[in-house]
């Protein structure tokens, strides 16, 4: 499944500005779903949500999206990400100090589990300050969104109370 290119692919900036809802998702079992791009200063934010039922599978999922055909995401100057996953926790800060905490914390609080959150950067050159917290964050509620993964406070209450 590989795309031969008779000329050069269109630059990263310009892959990120096409609609999302059509990308090809390689070789990953569930489906992606992608944020739409947020520019702020010339950094741009990008995330991609999906359901992760195993902790052992996230390096072949981190995998697939560098290897999504169309994204630029090999130069991407920050990848933060957050999943749980069969009762484990993982969440990394990618160069954004905090950024894992706060991903793993969102995912906490809509009640999301086995699922998996990643936003990647491409720094612009100026920076954000704790604009960039806002960004990060409103990326990733979009993906999950996009999935169906985050739950209302009612919804939280339902599902504890199947557990008991």
């Amino acid at each position: 499944m590989y795309q031969y290119y008779l000329r050069p692919p269109p630059s990263w900036a310009a892959s990120l500005r096409r609609p999302y809802a059509t990308f090809d998702q390689g070789h990953w079992p569930n489906p992606l779903h992608a944020s739409s791009p947020l520019t702020d200063r010339k950094s741009t934010f990008l995330a991609y949500a999906s359901v992760l039922t195993d902790p052992a599978t996230f390096p072949e999922f981190l995998a697939n999206l560098r290897a999504l055909p169309g994204t630029n995401i090999k130069r991407a100057t920050h990848c933060m990400y957050a999943f749980r996953a069969a009762g484990v926790a993982h969440q990394s800060d990618g160069g954004e100090g905090g950024s894992g905490d706060r991903l793993a914390r969102l995912l906490q609080l809509s009640g999301s589990e086995d699922v998996v959150v990643v936003v990647w950067r491409w720094y612009g050159g100026v920076k954000l300050g704790s604009d960039r917290w806002k960004c990060i964050s409103k990326v990733a509620m979009e993906a999950l969104d996009k999935g169906g993964f985050r739950h209302g406070p009612e919804e939280q209450e339902q599902r504890k109370k199947k557990k008991r």
